[in-house]
């Protein structure tokens, strides 16, 4: 289905998708169904009809999105519903995707430069995940959110609601002080824990368990980030040449934040490849005016809100892409035409958000009243930016203004893409004149970026939040080459949706603009590396990249002297290969190497009893992992612990036999006062935190395990490691 018809008004005004002589700049290879082209050798078709396996190899990257979105979208309602079983998405999965098949971006035409680069982005996602799959992460204790979110893919792996319940702990936690059943990232409400965040990223690590158990759930973001790549990929090869479109795959793939935050359970990758696929889809919606194509693109954006609270940031910037260039067309017919489309995709948009909203207000109440304030901000604006160009679209007494810009397109086009020169060199020139305190007082994030400043010999300053620093953080992991290429680029797409009034460009630079701005002036994380670069991923990173080959591609299309094309060559090279150049030993790092087999060490040793966690001192959170893990029933104590407490503890609890976990002996009494020997010690790794550099290595700590069974006179006994079956029982 096509929103109306264009009429020969409207291709003069240009407000419609630029015909193929104004988008040559673009992509002089770019094809679709809606507009096929014969073009030139070295871009000319395979065959005069192409093989049906070229076809499939070229449409492989859109498909496997897709099948990303669906799958995504079947796994969020049945979680949301408590009914994530295999017997139920399953089916449901095979009945979605079978409906809407035929519902995938526009087909691009096979050329040879198309079905080279297909070949080369697959082939170079099949390395990158051979390379990174043995490296996968062991986060299973809640100090960062890569613990909470892999703890909770394990729990619905063998559950159907993301609620777990606490049982008789509860009665526990009510009856001691110092005592609780809940932990960071896990709040109580009613019977049960609800974890931190939305669930669409736990619900599909626990698909892949579903598969291939605990190990699967460990590895399965890499395979989300697999297709974050292709994502890339797909958008890249409709913007640029499909040569130039490999540049910002393989900048990504080498890049420490893309690897990192894929080798743990981080939802950036996930975020990445929804907008990535909504901007192909929205790019291809355009091209062919299909409803359809609307409603999927602000769908697929949309569902960031599923996967992260800040996910209405990118829909902003969809529909401001989308309803300006509307907004400004001079015909009437073209105006509403190009308004249907901002609501269907507002439409589409809204319908996932509101879904990231019920999720959070059934299974993450805590978390969502601690956002509420920037979650309904981010609906606010989304609703003001809805309402804003729709009304500017239908107000005809602009139409002088319209026709105004129209005849300064020139100038005004110069005057856009000078001002994101501007608004980079004030970025930049920040470190110079700025320092920023947007981190709270008197609290954990304060108190960890003091220590961090500490360990580096810095002046204390806990409240220092390093904003200013925010684009040169691009500048260490991808080189300043990429940034200012990223910088022309961006001036080069904002100039030709002005100039042209291009509303493919329109959308890729409101969608990459919007959240970019946000972070870059304020990071609003713990600005600590690699951390603070996770609020960069999901759009500015590739958004940045892509903008850089779009630079490297108008430098390539400048014949008049060989020096334009050598500087295309050698700056593609540069810009992706860059990233790996910034690696250190921790690129063969595992990050928490040895928590798991703690963990199942940990398991064997408590049995089916319940457990006292004593969390003092310097333990690791450790609560959530028994709970999750061992699947049993968990309390912790939050202080040294008495013998009286021990006997009151086992009395609460009945007749039943209780453990009790502990990474420091000193917190409890042992007979005679003499420490045991640990029941396990582990060699843990995890990378070392910076606070005005990248990670370059991985730190090992040494972690030593007790368990032991409470009597009924508050005396420990020591498990006897003999007595654990697990081969992992052994240090």
């Amino acid at each position: 289905m096509r929103i109306g018809d264009t009429d020969r008004a409207d291709r003069v005004a240009g407000a419609q998708p630029p015909k193929r002589d104004e988008t040559a700049h673009v992509n002089p290879t770019r094809t679709s169904t809606a507009e096929p082209q014969q073009v030139a050798s070295p871009h000319a078709p395979v065959k005069s009809e192409p093989a049906r396996w070229a076809k499939v190899v070229v449409g492989l990257p859109d498909r496997i999105v897709m099948l990303l979105f669906w799958t995504a979208l079947v796994v969020a309602v049945c979680v949301l519903c408590s009914q994530f079983r295999p017997f139920v998405v399953l089916p449901l999965l095979v009945v979605v995707v079978v409906a809407t098949w035929r519902l995938t971006p526009a087909a691009i035409t096979v050329t040879r430069a198309h079905l080279v680069s297909s070949f080369a982005a697959l082939g170079t996602v099949v390395v990158w995940l051979g390379v990174n799959i043995p490296f996968a992460s062991q986060f299973i204790t809640v100090w960062r959110d890569p613990g909470f979110l892999t703890l909770e893919g394990l729990w619905l792996s063998g559950h159907a609601s993301p609620n777990i319940p606490v049982g008789a702990a509860r009665a526990v936690d009510l009856g001691f002080q110092d005592v609780t059943a809940a932990t960071g990232a896990y709040e109580m409400v009613g019977g049960s824990l609800q974890v931190q965040g939305a669930k669409l990223l736990p619900g599909m690590l626990g698909l892949a368990g579903w598969a291939g158990g605990e190990h699967a759930v460990m590895r399965a973001n890499l395979l989300i980030g697999a297709v974050g790549l292709l994502a890339v990929f797909a958008l890249a090869r409709r913007v640029v040449r499909p040569a130039f479109s490999l540049v910002p795959v393989v900048a990504l793939a080498l890049s420490m934040p893309m690897v990192v935050f894929s080798r743990a359970a981080y939802t950036e990758p996930l975020a990445l490849a929804l907008v990535f696929g909504g901007l192909t889809m929205a790019w291809s919606a355009i091209e062919t005016r299909s409803s359809p194509r609307y409603l999927v693109a602000g769908a697929m954006i949309g569902a960031t809100a599923l996967v992260r609270i800040d996910g209405a940031a990118s829909v902003v910037g969809l529909v401001v892409g989308i309803g300006l260039t509307a907004a400004a067309a001079v015909p009437p017919r073209t105006r509403r035409r190009q308004l249907v489309a901002v609501g269907l995709v507002a439409g589409g948009a809204l319908s996932m958000v509101l879904l990231g909203y019920l999720d959070l207000r059934l299974y993450s109440e805590g978390y969502l009243f601690d956002h509420y304030q920037q979650f309904t901000s981010l609906i606010a604006v989304l609703v003001v930016a809805v309402v804003g160009v729709v009304v500017l679209g239908m107000l005809y007494r602009l139409d002088p203004a319209r026709r105004w810009v129209l005849a300064h397109k020139p100038r005004l086009a110069n005057a856009a893409a000078a001002a994101v020169v501007v608004v980079a060199v004030f970025l930049a020139s920040r470190p110079l004149w700025m320092v920023n305190h947007h981190v709270p007082a008197h609290s954990g994030y304060s108190a960890h970026v003091a220590s961090l400043q500490e360990k580096a010999g810095m002046v204390l300053d806990p409240t220092r939040s390093y904003d200013e620093s925010s684009l040169s953080w691009h500048a260490w992991y991808y080189g300043w080459p990429m940034v200012v290429l990223a910088v022309i680029g961006l001036a080069v797409v904002l100039h030709r949706v002005v100039a042209k009034r291009d509303p493919r460009l329109a959308l890729v630079f409101g969608v990459v603009v919007a959240p970019s701005l946000l972070y870059l002036w304020v990071v609003n994380i713990t600005p600590d590396q690699i951390w603070a670069m996770r609020r960069f991923l999901p759009v500015t990173i590739p958004g940045f990249l892509l903008a850089a080959a779009v630079t490297l591609d108008a430098l390539w299309s400048r014949r008049s002297s060989w020096a334009a094309p050598a500087a295309a060559v050698v700056g593609a090279v540069v810009v992706a290969l860059f990233p790996a150049l910034t690696w250190g030993p921790a690129a063969v790092s595992i990050e928490q190497d040895g928590r798991l087999p703690e963990a199942h060490t940990v398991c064997d040793a408590v049995g089916d009893d319940p457990v006292v966690y004593v969390h003092a001192g310097e333990a690791p959170p450790y609560l959530a992992t028994l709970r999750t893990m061992c699947d049993v029933q968990v309390i912790q104590a939050l202080t040294t612990l008495s013998t009286a407490d021990l006997v009151a503890l086992k009395e609460a609890w009945g007749d039943q036999e209780v453990k009790l976990v502990t990474f420091d002996p000193y917190n409890v009494p042992w007979p005679d006062g003499v420490v045991p020997d640990p029941l396990r010690t582990t060699t843990i790794t995890a990378w070392h935190e910076r606070l005005q550099r990248i990670p370059y290595r991985a730190g090992r700590t040494t972690s030593r395990l007790w368990v032991a069974t409470i009597g009924a006179d508050g005396a420990l006994t020591p498990v006897d490691p003999d007595e654990v079956t697990s081969g992992t029982a052994a240090p």
